[in-house]
């Protein structure tokens, strides 16, 4: 086998709802290993892995990893009929 193994158990698709869950309502990371029977470096890595930082989950914004993509949002925005 080439390169590391990854280490601990699986994560469940139960496991990362709750992990979604717990990071919208906006509970604490030490909270949420204790809830899910994880350490804190397998939370903050299944985190990561989902491709959301957990300031966008927790405030439902989006990120942009690029300048053009917030500028077409920004001009998306822009273009919208005010009610």
């Amino acid at each position: 086998m080439t390169g590391p193994r990854p280490a601990g158990r699986p994560w469940t698709p139960t496991e990362e709802a709750q992990l979604c869950e717990l990071i919208l309502s906006r509970v604490k990371v030490g909270l949420i290993t204790k809830k899910l029977k994880r350490s804190p470096g397998a939370v903050y890595a299944r985190i990561n892995s989902l491709k959301k930082p957990p300031c966008d989950l927790a405030f439902g914004g989006q990120s942009y990893s690029l300048a053009s993509e917030r500028l077409a949002d920004a001009k998306a925005r822009d273009s919208e009929p005010e009610p």
